[in-house]
């Protein structure tokens, strides 16, 4: 595939996991920070998780999206432009539809930032069942491969907060879609 010659994944896989280096103490901030804004923002109006507290281009969410950039480059060995963030608040009912991203995705992490579950709720990936701790990451060709998440179950207090950090290829087709000023819903 043309852009995608210097990203080799394993044979079978269309994802990487990999640690985010992001440390306990950030993550525990990270989860109470997205929990508070959950209660503080009455509207939920997430087009792929309906009724999910989300945030595209949170100030907070931009800070780890630069603490991510080199440790995405090194896991991909290209050199990366970012785009941007979009974060939710999962809670039980909570679905993600399976889906292939925009071209601004054309790198993409997923980031379990918390949960208050022991067992967390699986990511699919092309298939393949993923189960993440906080600050461990899946990396993935955002525009090329399917993910979703099946229905999320547990009691009625549960759960599970999830940073999506999104980049470019500099030398790439996307690279143009570097800062993504056209807003989550392009």
């Amino acid at each position: 595939m043309t852009g995608w010659a210097k990203w080799q994944l394993g044979p079978g896989r269309g994802y990487e996991e990999a640690k985010s280096e992001i440390n306990a103490a950030d993550l525990d901030f990270v989860t109470r920070y997205g929990l508070w804004t959950e209660s503080i923002t009455p509207e939920r109006n997430d087009d792929q998780s309906p009724g999910m507290h989300a945030a595209y281009k949170d100030p907070v969410m931009q800070f780890l999206h630069a603490r991510l950039w080199p440790r995405m480059e090194e896991i991909t060995g290209l050199t990366l432009l970012p785009t941007y963030t979009y974060f939710r608040v999962y809670r039980p009912g909570a679905i993600l539809e399976k889906h292939k991203d925009r071209p601004a995705c054309e790198v993409s992490g997923t980031l379990l930032i918390g949960t208050n579950q022991g067992e967390t709720w699986p990511l699919f990936i092309e298939g393949q069942k993923i189960t993440q701790r906080p600050g461990e990451m899946a990396v993935y060709r955002g525009c090329e491969v399917e993910h979703w998440r099946e229905p999320m179950t547990g009691p009625a207090d549960a759960f599970h907060v999830q940073l999506f950090v999104h980049y470019v290829d500099a030398d790439g087709p996307y690279s143009m879609c570097a800062g993504d000023n056209d807003g989550p819903n392009a």
